[in-house]
């Protein structure tokens, strides 16, 4: 398929994105183990500059039969390739380690669909290390996997390495909002380039430090992006080598240039304080704020490209910020060592996240990490609110009063230590090893059917679901009042 084809229709209302442009079986080279088979696939996505444009990748999906839901799905965010279009993974296959990195999750039972990021293999630039403009190239190649595939299912988490850690953090920012109607579930990020202006300082502090292969194409990225930024005038003759062999070299061609380069010899030494770049590195940068949804940190203690005390630092910080995170720094690991090291553990905590079909961060209403009566009352009052029922009518109260038997099943049943509140451990435990509270969410959402059946400000499907499974649309529901 040639690199700038013409699709016709994107600016169609019909059209949205994760539609399907294309199709065509990926060749058996490019299938990693446990695949049954494999599809190259083009997709509606969002551009960097807001535009609709198309965006590859492929999806696989395992050996077997998918269970009833279908299989979840791990959207996978490769690591830095190249920036040209002959270096997308579903052109040329994704790395020898990366290829096994996905085998296993298709051995675990998971559908993989791995996105190229816009501007590979399809038109216009790829905008590296620009978390927010792939994020949704991310969530996107989901929903094209479904309608590739009937037997994928709506369940998903995204999982990323270096670069691809780096945009699996940004779309673990946004995609419980991006994508309402799937249900997603956590993030892993494997020795992702958090930090960036820190990063970049450590990298370059040193002018005999070995030049790192993240830096020509930083540079060449910023180039693409930034073009009233030009790194080159204060690099050597080596380092616009570099940047410039960066725009188009594979991954192993630029390790091949890099090999015995110094920052003195490239010009790279204190990149961070030179003209115009903290800015655009400050831009790059992870945002640290609440995520909603659990987050998997894994940084290699031998890693010199992206240092374990840098990740190490981020994870403390989105610690502090409120998010769920599992931070594992794993010993004598390189960089790519984190594709394998550690990854039946990973495997481990995505399946417990995918298997806990009721999630406690959706009842609890004022996020202080505890569930009370008090929380599961704040959500019938804004049931009522969103159908426009008057608070004392019969069907407000029998709302209220599925919450409240919802809440006097989770006390019984979790409250191991009789506090009157339950935490976290010991919803999750009840959920994992009990049977849940499945016959008090029917009731309620059958009380929430009757109280929709007299409401025209919302659908009735929109309320039954938001009960039935909160962690899918109760936030996008109730953040409409």
């Amino acid at each position: 398929m040639s690199a700038s084809p013409r699709w016709h229709g994107l600016r169609s209302n019909t059209v949205r994105t994760g539609d399907l442009l294309e199709r065509h079986p990926l060749p058996e080279s490019l299938l990693p183990a446990h695949a049954a088979d494999g599809t190259r696939v083009t997709y509606l996505g969002v551009g960097y500059d807001g535009t609709r444009r198309p965006v590859s990748g492929s999806v696989f999906v395992p050996v077997g039969s998918a269970p009833q839901a279908g299989w979840p799905v791990i959207s996978y965010a490769h690591g830095t390739t190249g920036l040209a279009d002959h270096c997308a993974p579903s052109r040329v296959g994704l790395t020898r380690r990366e290829r096994e990195h996905v085998a296993r999750w298709l051995a675990a039972g998971y559908a993989v669909a791995a996105t190229d990021y816009e501007g590979l293999a399809t038109p216009g630039p790829h905008p590296y290390f620009h978390g927010e403009a792939v994020a949704d190239d991310v969530i996107d190649i989901v929903r094209a996997a479904r309608n590739l595939d009937g037997r994928v299912g709506r369940t998903w988490l995204v999982t990323g390495f270096s670069q691809g850690g780096h945009a699996a953090l940004f779309t673990g920012l946004m995609a419980s909002r991006y994508a309402p109607e799937l249900d997603f579930r956590g993030t892993v990020a494997l020795a992702p380039p958090v930090h960036l202006p820190q990063l970049v300082r450590f990298l370059t502090s040193s002018g005999d430090r070995p030049v790192s292969l993240l830096l020509p194409y930083l540079l060449a990225g910023v180039r693409t992006a930034h073009p009233d930024v030009d790194a080159r005038v204060f690099l050597t003759g080596t380092g616009r080598e570099l940047v410039d062999l960066a725009a188009h070299a594979t991954l192993t061609e630029l390790y091949r240039a890099v090999r015995g380069l110094t920052n003195d010899e490239a010009g790279l030494t204190d990149l961070s304080w030179r003209p115009g770049i903290e800015p655009v590195l400050a831009a790059c940068r992870v945002p640290v704020t609440r995520m909603d949804r659990p987050v998997y940190v894994a940084a290699g203690a031998a890693d010199v490209m992206v240092p374990a005390a840098v990740v190490a630092a981020y994870a403390a910080d989105l610690r502090r910020a409120g998010t769920d995170v599992h931070f594992a720094r794993q010993e004598d690991a390189t960089h790519v060592d984190l594709l394998d090291t550690g990854l039946d553990t990973v495997i481990a905590w995505a399946t417990r996240i995918v298997r806990t079909h009721t999630g406690f961060d959706w009842f609890d209403a004022d996020h202080d990490g505890h569930l009370t009566g008090d929380d599961l009352a704040v959500y019938a009052l804004r049931l009522a609110q969103a159908c426009e029922t008057p608070p004392g009518s019969p069907a407000a109260r029998a709302v209220r009063e599925g919450y409240a038997a919802l809440w006097q099943a989770v006390a019984s049943r979790a409250d191991t230590n009789a506090d009157g509140v339950v935490d976290r451990t010991e919803f999750l435990h009840h959920v994992e090893t009990g049977d849940g509270f499945g016959p008090e969410i029917t009731a309620l959402a059958d009380a929430v059917l009757r109280m929709a059946d007299g409401s025209d400000s919302v659908q009735a499907a929109d309320l039954v679901a938001a009960v039935r499974d909160p962690g899918r649309t109760d936030h996008w529901l109730f953040a409409r009042l």
